[in-house]
């Protein structure tokens, strides 16, 4: 059998995938890898990322045999198999992307992938999407360049166990990291994908639906990948993954507005008017 997904949702980071992942979970028609972000197409065209995909794939898998072992009133032995056939070399080739989905309790549903670095994979890499999985459709949430930003810069200080007290130039050091400067590209990312997929085949949302309209999201996601309306979500007020508050300079607040100009222009002169004002 030949599964594969018939969706994705490549964007972007810290914009509420983690939110939608346990969101369509829940969804009795929807299958999704226990794996989280599996990293799959950006491992193959981002280079600088197999640093730490490997890594997150074993780590990920790890964590849930362990919990499996620890929690569950039964071992389903068959699960730490698979998991463990995830973490096992070699990764990140066809077949284990493939393998990724066969599980038998994927047959007969709709199949996705959440991993919002896939929005940076290149023209090359949306071309090998496009050749492997065919007229996928696209899930893509938007949100505001500057906050996108600081909330990935939060991540990245909590992460490495630093605190706010830092000075301006470590700050902005950090600020500059490729992943709070280049994940946001949003003129660069759009158009590449669109070329591929058409704008039909891409489904935007502005990121402060998530927290005003939460069931309204689901249900347009639902309506656009094809699958009933599920009516018993819980948790859809729930923060996922929600970073520390550190207060970052103002300094900093300002460097991101005036170089993410280009990103706003980008932005407004392809999106509404009312969209971009929820992003």
């Amino acid at each position: 059998m030949n599964q594969l997904p018939s969706f994705l949702c490549i964007g972007m980071q810290k914009a509420g995938t983690s939110w939608l992942y346990e969101m369509l979970l829940q969804h009795p028609d929807i299958w999704l890898p226990p794996i989280k972000e599996l990293h799959y197409f950006d491992h193959l065209y981002c280079p600088d990322n197999r640093s730490w995909t490997q890594w997150h794939i074993q780590h990920a898998a790890k964590n849930l045999i362990k919990d499996q072992l620890e929690q569950a009133k039964a071992v389903d032995f068959s699960f730490i198999r698979y998991l463990a056939t995830m973490a096992m070399r070699p990764l990140f080739t066809e077949i284990w992307y493939r393998r990724a989905f066969n599980r038998q309790a994927a047959n007969g549903k709709i199949l996705g992938d959440i991993t919002p670095e896939y929005c940076a994979i290149g023209d090359e890499g949306v071309a090998y999407v496009k050749h492997l999985l065919g007229e996928v459709k696209i899930i893509w949430i938007v949100r505001d360049p500057v906050e996108r930003a600081l909330s990935q810069l939060r991540m990245n200080i909590e992460r490495r166990g630093l605190d706010s007290g830092m000075t301006l130039s470590e700050w902005l050091k950090l600020a500059n990291a490729t992943e709070v400067l280049n994940r946001g590209n949003y003129a660069d990312y759009i158009p590449r994908w669109e070329r591929q997929f058409g704008r039909e085949g891409i489904l935007f949302m502005p990121f402060q639906h998530i927290g005003r309209q939460p069931y309204k999201v689901l249900q347009q996601i639902e309506s656009f990948i094809g699958v009933g309306q599920w009516d018993a979500y819980t948790g859809l007020d729930k923060k996922i993954h929600a970073t520390q508050a550190y207060t970052v300079p103002k300094e900093v607040s300002v460097y991101f507005s005036e170089l993410f100009q280009p990103q706003y222009r980008f932005l407004e002169s392809y999106f509404t008017a009312d969209f971009v004002s929820a992003i």
